[in-house]
């Protein structure tokens, strides 16, 4: 009669049992119960995505949300620009996709994240804004939970293909790796000893390597105080 009550008296009768190490519960299945149709091609699991808690306590521990939130009070967006930058950066690292495809995957982590996939454009172009301050940010918080080696700096390029009719801004014909006369960006890239990322940039794919390097130097001077240089390098 009182489902409230009823619930309230198992509630208590569980917990006695449970205090003398006893706990039952009895399940009726129904074999001759056939299961609900589905418009469905395929089956859907319920399982949720809860390893990128291991991931997010890295991304928690380098204040990357007091760098957001001081970027986010100069404009007069109203998107949550850390729970964007959170997700394109989990997901990066657990399910590499487009910026569309980890949208259209939310669904599946614990949180169920919402946003708009406008919102991610938009805040990528903001973001593209402070990159400098964005790289620096992260050099200095990444101190605090792994001693950076600057004692050795290693550089290189590589080159990407982009799957564009004629030139556009960076994107400028050049000869790739793959020796094809397409549209390409290069990308020259500075770590640590260690071997994580400390600066790069990108130039047209029709510039020489060797021009790439002098910029990011005076960056990796600047910024992150290495002073001193050996460089080994082969022809190129």
């Amino acid at each position: 009669d009182d489902p409230l009550e009823y619930a309230k008296q198992e509630v208590a009768k569980y917990n006695e049992e449970y205090k003398a190490g006893k706990v039952s519960l009895d399940v009726n299945i129904d074999f001759s119960k056939k299961l609900a149709s589905s418009d469905d091609h395929v089956a859907h699991s319920r399982n949720l995505n809860i390893g990128y808690f291991f991931i997010q306590s890295i991304y928690n521990d380098l204040k990357i949300k007091k760098f957001l939130d001081e970027i986010m009070e100069n404009t007069k967006a109203e998107y949550d620009a850390n729970l964007i930058n959170r997700f394109l950066t989990i997901s990066r690292i657990l399910d590499p996709r487009s910026k569309l495809g980890i949208y259209d995957h939310l669904h599946t982590y614990y949180e169920q994240p919402h946003y708009l996939y406008e919102s991610s454009l938009r805040f990528m172009s903001l973001l593209a804004g402070h990159f400098d301050d964005y790289i620096t940010h992260l050099y200095e918080a990444s101190n605090s939970i792994i001693r950076r080696d600057t004692s050795v700096c290693y550089f290189d390029c590589t080159n990407y293909y982009f799957e564009i009719e004629q030139e556009d801004g960076d994107k400028k014909y050049g000869k790739s790796k793959e020796h094809r006369p397409n549209p390409i960006i290069q990308m020259g890239l500075f770590t640590d000893g260690d071997g994580i990322p400390l600066a790069f940039s990108l130039f047209p794919g029709s510039q020489n390597e060797q021009r790439s390097l002098k910029p990011l130097e005076k960056k990796v001077i600047e910024d992150f105080g290495c002073g001193r240089f050996i460089f080994c390098s082969d022809a190129g």
